[in-house]
């Protein structure tokens, strides 16, 4: 207080901040808040969708946009014209590297070598000599695969010597995925630092189960619209296995996964046969022929709690079955969480089995390849019924839009809608422009209506 009293200018700087006190409350009422003009700022990119413009005919870039200080669900697509080049630049060298399919092991203890000197780090930033001798000792006790903690006063840069040990690990050809977990209070500082000393691509996991879920869509694998469920070689060649597998033995693990599924599921008899005729292997190695037995599926089945549980009328036994020896779960599934897992999901599992063959034989039929290959829907001639009025989850929604929906999920899998949306092959992106939320109230609406087969 004495200082402030010795300053001539004390009470001219109270008025002043008065004054604008009360210009502020004449701008905003008592309930609300001022804006905050970080939301007008572009944190990052989350993806890209090219378009075109149904008015010119000229070629349209939209970006998905997270804005600072905002969460992953408000995330929205805006013109590449209005977005940060900057932005830009860090989202196309983050979308185009490659990702690394073969897991590099750690290196052995008598590889560890002391580091004499700081690196220079990303901007210039280079560590201190004490901090140097922490991230040494950080890195010694990795290479001996011990567990250790770092102590001391706040303030000098136990952070970054943490993120200096991962850029070590990094540049040692094990780039991740590191996990770091951290009071929230200090999460923003974290990736603070990551952007500011390293080029690892830093994401803050947390938030509402929606943007949990972006986060998971958009953040931690990348991207490859090829790869597809069933198609055993696509899988193949993007998975990450801890072993080199054959189509086989990835066809074999599915076959495994709905054995034990066929196992507790409850529900509709047409179902459990269809499924059982599915896993059958061909006898003598012959080629596997189009199921006969899946009549009835377009009927619906019960769901949820509600549903009306039916008691087991198999007319196949499965533990007398020959083959089900190679492809028995209670052998091959060791892990007890992914079984317990599996076993609150397996109804789920094999409806979506159902409807993705029936899909493919009773509405796409001879198009599905086409439809994989990219072919324009528009070019596709999926047979659709007469609708009676129904209600629709936008004005501009049609029979188009119904032919997108079906080829969508399967060309892309159930509960990709973000994907589809931004499909330049289908209906959505030429109809609305740009997957907004005044065009499309959220991914959920677009499945309200569901096409009658």
């Amino acid at each position: 207080m004495e200082q402030l009293e010795k300053d001539k200018r004390i009470h001219q700087k109270i008025k002043r901040f008065k004054a604008k006190h009360a210009q502020m409350r004449h701008f905003f009422q008592e309930d609300e808040e001022p804006f905050n003009p970080d939301y007008v700022e572009v944190d990052r990119i989350l993806d890209v969708s090219h378009s075109v413009d149904k008015d010119n005919g000229e070629p349209v870039i939209y970006y998905l946009v997270k804005w600072c200080s905002l969460p992953y669900e408000d995330a929205t697509w805006e013109l590449k014209e209005d977005v940060d080049e900057g932005k830009v630049k860090e989202f196309s060298r983050i979308h185009n590297r490659q990702p690394c399919l073969k897991r590099t092991p750690r290196p052995p203890a008598s590889s560890w070598k002391k580091l004499e000197e700081t690196r220079e780090y990303k901007n210039g930033n280079i560590l201190r000599e004490y901090q140097l001798e922490g991230v040494n000792w950080l890195l010694f006790n990795w290479y001996n695969r011990q567990n250790c903690i770092l102590a001391d006063e706040m303030g000098l840069g136990k952070t970054i010597q943490s993120i200096a040990l991962l850029s070590e690990v990094y540049t040692a050809g094990i780039q991740g995925p590191f996990l770091v977990i951290a009071p929230l209070s200090t999460i923003t500082n974290w990736e603070r630092e990551f952007c500011t000393w390293t080029q690892m691509n830093a994401i803050v996991y947390h938030g509402s189960l929606a943007s949990r879920q972006m986060i998971q869509q958009y953040e931690m694998y990348c991207k490859d619209d090829k790869v597809q469920w069933g198609r055993w070689r696509d899988i193949l060649l993007h998975a990450r296995c801890k072993r080199r597998l054959s189509e086989r033995d990835v066809e074999t693990i599915c076959r495994v996964i709905l054995v034990f599924c066929l196992i507790h599921y409850r529900g509709d008899e047409n179902i459990k046969s269809f499924i059982w005729e599915l896993i059958t292997p061909p006898e003598n190695g012959r080629e596997p022929q189009t199921l006969l037995n899946h009549s009835g599926l377009s009927i619906p089945v019960p769901r949820g709690r509600k549903g009306k549980r039916v008691k087991a009328q198999s007319t196949f036994d499965i533990q007398k079955v020959e083959w089900i020896r190679k492809y028995n779960p209670d052998t091959l599934l060791l892990d007890d969480s992914y079984r317990k897992h599996l076993k609150h999901q397996c109804n789920k599992v094999l409806l979506r089995v159902r409807m993705l063959y029936y899909l493919k034989q009773e509405v796409i039929g001879e198009h599905a390849e086409a439809v994989l290959k990219g072919a324009d829907i528009r070019d596709v001639d999926i047979w659709m019924p007469e609708m009676e009025q129904q209600e629709v989850p936008a004005a501009w929604w049609d029979s188009d839009a119904d032919r997108s929906l079906l080829a969508g999920v399967f060309k892309h899998g159930y509960e990709m809608y973000t994907t589809m949306r931004a499909d330049p092959q289908l209906c959505f992106v030429e109809r609305v422009g740009r997957p907004d939320d005044k065009a499309i109230d959220g991914p959920s609406d677009m499945v309200e209506r569901k096409p009658r087969i």
